[in-house]
C-alpha cells in the first residue's frame, strides 16, 4: 500500500515537473514580447565596426538570427575607405544575395535583397558580407529584418 502511494505521488510529481519544462521552454520561445523580436522580425539594431586592408579587403557584421522573409538593413555611420560594397551572406559566408551588392557611403541606410529564410529557413544565422580595396575602416547598425 505505501509503495503504491509512493509510486503515484512520484508519477504525480514527475508529470507536473514535466508540465513545468515544457510551460517554460514556450515562455522561453515566445518572442511576442521582446523588443528585438516583433511581429516585424529581428529589427533590433546590432553595432558592428569594420577594418580593411589592401591586403585583406572583407570583413563582416556580427551574425545574427533571421525570423522572415524581409530584405536585411543596414545604415553605415562613418566609412574612412570612401565606400564599402555590403551583400547578404549566412553566418558562415555563404552568399544569399542572389548577385546583389550595394555601394555604401557613410550616412547611407541600404536594404539588402537576401533569400536566407527562404533557402534555410526561419531563424537561420546571417550576417551582412563586405570589402574595401583600401587601407581603413566603417562602422554602422544593422539588422537581419527590416520593417
Amino acid at each position: 500500500m505505501l509503495k503504491t502511494k509512493l509510486a503515484t505521488l512520484l508519477t504525480a510529481g514527475t508529470l507536473l515537473l514535466g508540465a513545468g519544462v515544457t510551460a517554460t521552454t514556450a515562455l522561453a520561445d515566445d518572442t511576442s514580447q521582446d523588443p528585438e523580436i516583433s511581429t516585424f522580425g529581428n529589427t533590433g539594431n546590432t553595432y558592428w565596426a569594420n577594418t580593411y586592408k589592401i591586403y585583406s579587403p572583407n570583413d563582416h557584421t556580427p551574425a545574427r538570427s533571421k525570423k522572415n522573409k524581409s530584405a536585411y538593413w543596414n545604415r553605415t555611420d562613418s566609412c574612412s575607405v570612401g565606400y564599402i560594397t555590403i551583400w547578404a551572406a549566412l553566418y558562415d559566408g555563404r552568399d544569399v544575395s542572389s548577385n546583389h551588392s550595394y555601394r555604401s557611403y557613410a550616412g547611407d541606410t541600404t536594404r539588402l535583397y537576401n533569400t536566407a529564410v527562404e533557402n534555410y529557413g526561419k531563424g537561420i544565422s546571417v550576417r551582412i558580407d563586405s570589402r574595401s580595396y583600401n587601407n581603413g575602416s566603417a562602422s554602422g547598425v544593422w539588422s537581419p529584418d527590416s520593417k
